[in-house]
């Protein structure tokens, strides 16, 4: 009986820390999904200024694109506790060129959302017919992806695991170790003292396992490797702004020897210019 319990509580323990851990990796590919799908839009759906336009009133998409990196990277400084830019080299850089942004600000991934949806006004503010209501709805639906996901990364962060339940647990493992070699003596004998040491070890250590991974934001090798996840995105926007915009490029590249991926196979006669 004691021995369910004892399991009983240690499994609680690893499927509360696991599932926030896995949580945590949920909300970071999200993250990714939007700033993908956020680039893309903005790089391929969004017109590009005609040459009598004022370009000035038009934001850059190069620029727009590495706002959404630069998003990435202060969320996770934030997650870390890294809130202010000086301790933050690598996102310092990414926001060099956003003009009049508050260096100052505690929560940097907030501040970079609201510059995405003043970037989404502006393109609003477009000549009617300029942009598709479309791709405006779906490139605000992303800004609130933005801010759902932080939201969601920081009630990871700041709500742990109730300390009452880690008291608890740790009260009947403790119980459990105490009490184990009476049980094991009558047929052990003196092999009762490392049986009970082995046993102790694996159920605190599993113990400690629960503890290091209820927290997946941090630096150690068993967090989310979030240095990682920030540079696979920023090749994948890389590869978004090599992708030409205009829609004759488009079309050659849809149809260029090189991209035979997309030719259909079944055609054996097909040409291709």
């Amino acid at each position: 009986m004691r021995s369910f319990i004892v399991g009983l509580a240690i499994t609680f323990r690893m499927q509360s820390s696991y599932s926030r851990w896995w949580e945590g990796r949920i909300q970071w590919d999200k993250l990714s999904a939007d700033s993908r799908s956020f680039a893309r839009t903005i790089w391929l759906h969004v017109p590009l200024p005609k040459p009598a336009e004022n370009t000035d009133d038009i934001p850059d998409k190069i620029e727009v694109i590495r706002c959404v990196h630069a998003l990435a990277v202060a969320l996770k400084h934030h997650l870390r506790g890294e809130r202010d830019c000086g301790e933050c080299s690598d996102l310092e850089r990414l926001l060099a060129h956003l003009p009049n942004y508050n260096y100052t600000a505690t929560n940097h991934p907030l501040t970079l959302t609201l510059h995405l949806s003043s970037v989404v006004e502006r393109y609003r503010l477009l000549s009617p017919g300029v942009l598709d209501t479309q791709v405006l709805t779906h490139l605000l639906t992303h800004v609130d992806g933005f801010t759902s996901v932080i939201s969601a990364c920081e009630r990871l962060l700041r709500t742990p695991i109730p300390l009452g339940y880690n008291i608890a647990i740790s009260r009947i493992v403790w119980i459990f170790v105490f009490a184990l070699p009476s049980q094991l003596w009558g047929e052990l004998a003196w092999w009762t003292v490392a049986v009970t040491i082995i046993t102790a070890y694996a159920l605190f250590a599993l113990a400690e396992v629960g503890l290091e991974i209820e927290n997946p934001w941090g630096e150690g090798p068993n967090d989310l490797d979030l240095d990682r996840y920030c540079n696979l995105l920023r090749l994948d926007l890389d590869d978004i702004l090599a992708h030409p915009q205009d829609s004759s490029c488009n079309k050659a590249y849809l149809t260029t020897r090189s991209n035979r991926a997309l030719v259909n196979v079944e055609d054996s006669n097909m040409t291709i210019d």
